[in-house]
């Protein structure tokens, strides 16, 4: 019988690259000029939109990820507090839509809709990482690609 490793193809696909790492609430309230949303506008819309993806995953219940409904809210965070929890929250749906990639196999029900959402839901993380990433190179407070080897060398 033949069988495909879904997990080493997904292995990286959601790999955040330590970005949320040491992130203060001034940094993730931070909206340099000409950006147009803060760093919490952004983990807020990935949480929204990774939900609705997560809901659809498990449900196999259809609907349209609304992107407008999806970025209300303030660009400034409250608390250090509330900035974890959110990160914590982030990072328990990668968790989940991984461990969900680890169970496939030929024969799970709606495999090609459930890979078409999981190939969406990494291109959509990847944009969104690369417009945090550059927001924190601006304010100075992320490794620049020639620094990466030596940021991951250290424990986060």
């Amino acid at each position: 019988m033949y069988s495909i490793d879904f997990h080493s193809i997904f292995s990286s696909s959601f790999d955040t690259f330590r970005i949320f790492d040491n992130l203060s609430i001034k940094q993730a309230s931070v909206t340099p000029e000409d950006t147009p949303k803060s760093i919490w506008q952004i983990l807020n819309h990935l949480v929204v939109f990774q939900n609705r993806q997560l809901e659809q995953l498990f449900t196999n219940n259809y609907s349209e990820v609304l992107e407008g409904e999806s970025w209300l809210v303030e660009p400034e965070v409250n608390s250090q507090p509330q900035l974890n929890e959110l990160v914590k929250y982030f990072y328990r749906q990668i968790l989940q839509v991984q461990q969900l990639i680890d169970a496939l196999t030929l024969e799970t029900p709606l495999l090609a809709r459930k890979l078409k959402l999981i190939q969406e839901m990494s291109t959509h993380l990847s944009f969104h990482l690369g417009e945090i990433v550059l927001i924190r190179r601006q304010m100075k407070n992320y490794p620049w690609p020639d620094e990466m080897k030596a940021f991951f060398a250290k424990e986060g």
